[in-house]
């Protein structure tokens, strides 16, 4: 009966009786209110705790050190060197006609080029380059993509977070993607109107070849040639120079045997962003890409930096306790720092992440705690680390960009839009570059001395 009762007066608007006014009733209010007072949770797992200290020391000190405005990168390397491949090799490209390139694997978050792009566009006005490097044979992002414009037709995709054909056995390629081509397959990439996109000079293919097959190409629909592709067990990359090609289309035809990973647009020396997302990785499944496979790849790519932006497909409301993510996690950096061993390792945190509590939107509580993880991750790898969470403006950052005008985040409140995109591939360039303003400063101060 007091159910019933407050169930109707629940119906009633608010209403006033001389000078006292009376609310309408909130069953839910209580509910409401306990869900927006859930704390963030800080501390995921017991083995943080003991070198907490350590990592906090880490974080302060490079936030004592950095320029106001910048979120700097945290160094967890025994001998502070994390970044100093990537560095030396920067400076090089600034002074000398050097060519350098950047492996950027992450989830959704990057797809598109929504936020690399930016990376990418920002390094090549500095530094020079011109192209968007890497890119795969097929992808779900190319109606919005619009650093390239890629079409294809008639290829099976396999990658490390989809179920495999139990009768196929694939090699995963460099972006944990492999591909096969069908009958009357086509793939065509023609450039972008963005700038540094709007030609492309040297073409590159990749992949592994055991039979008699085929490459038929067309550049800008006119040049039209055949050749057949090298066998060997060895992954393989066909390169093409073309001082005019702005649109190149790839056929195969004998296709037996043929394993496709991916092709490559570049023009002149400077710095390439590949980007290598994919939806729905954790970062976990790139422990399935062979040893083997990394390093063939790299001595065609050589890289110099390898960022890792991982977590949305792992942060849930539901459990804060991430130290087996942090465990699979240190096994896969760990097996990237063995297969590239020539390139600095940055890892970047989880972003922000929003949910509905009670019909407002706020911070998943458990985001803090997986980016705990992340760093000791860094810690226990002797990696850098970016706190990507701490760039968007820590809790609630994800709303504020939500709700800006223009919008710089979708309203899945989880992805940015290309402004959002820009704003923090922005603020990570910013902290590479203070990096590279004190790696000179050091550089030359160890000379004089």
């Amino acid at each position: 009966m007091v159910i019933l009762l407050l169930g109707i007066f629940s119906s009633v608007p608010p209403f006033t009786i001389g000078d006292k006014t009376f609310d309408k009733i909130d069953l839910l209010s209580a509910i409401r209110q306990e869900k927006k007072s859930e704390p963030l949770i800080e501390v995921d797992f017991p083995e943080l705790d003991s070198l907490q200290a350590t990592i906090d020391s880490v974080a302060e000190e490079s936030q004592e050190f950095c320029r106001a405005g910048i979120t700097c990168i945290e160094d967890y390397s025994p001998d502070s060197t994390a970044l100093t491949r990537f560095l030396d090799h920067l400076v090089k490209v600034k002074q000398d006609n050097h060519t350098m390139r950047i492996a950027f694997y992450g989830d959704s978050f990057i797809e598109g080029d929504v936020f690399c792009g930016s990376v990418r566009d920002t390094l090549q006005t500095l530094f020079g380059g011109r192209g968007v490097g890497f890119v795969p044979i097929t992808s779900h992002v190319t109606g919005f993509r619009n650093t390239i414009k890629h079409e294809f037709d008639h290829y099976k995709t396999y990658s490390i977070v989809s179920k495999k054909d139990s009768t196929d056995v694939v090699d995963f390629g460099p972006a944990g993607y492999t591909f096969r081509p069908l009958e009357g397959n086509r793939v065509t990439y023609r450039v972008s109107r963005q700038r540094y996109m709007r030609e492309f000079s040297v073409m590159r293919l990749y992949y592994k070849n055991s039979g008699n097959a085929v490459l038929h190409y067309s550049i800008n629909d006119t040049v039209t040639a055949s050749g057949m592709l090298k066998k060997g067990l060895k992954l393989q990359e066909w390169k093409l120079w073309n001082p005019k090609a702005k649109r190149i289309n790839y056929q195969f035809e004998p296709f037996d045997s043929l394993y496709l990973y991916g092709a490559s647009f570049e023009n002149g020396h400077g710095v390439y962003v590949d980007n290598f997302s994919m939806r729905g990785n954790s970062g976990i499944g790139l422990y399935a890409i062979p040893d083997k496979m990394f390093r063939e790849f790299n001595s065609y790519r050589d890289y110099k930096l390898i960022i890792l932006q991982y977590g949305l497909n792992v942060v849930g409301a539901d459990s804060a306790r991430y130290n087996w993510y942090a465990d699979r996690m240190i096994t896969v950096i760990n097996k990237m720092k063995k297969v590239f061993p020539r390139a600095s390792i940055l890892l970047l945190s989880v972003s922000d992440r929003a949910t509905n509590e009670g019909g407002e939107f706020h911070t998943i509580n458990t985001i803090p705690a997986l980016r705990n993880a992340q760093r000791y991750i860094a810690q226990q790898t002797g990696i850098a680390f970016w706190d990507l969470f701490e760039a968007m403006g820590g809790e609630d950052s994800m709303v504020r960009f939500v709700e800006s005008t223009p919008a710089l985040a979708a309203k899945d409140y989880t992805h940015l839009t290309f402004k959002g995109g820009k704003k923090l591939g922005g603020k990570l360039v910013k902290s590479l570059l203070f990096e590279l303003e004190q790696y000179e400063k050091e550089t030359k101060a160890q000379k004089n001395d």
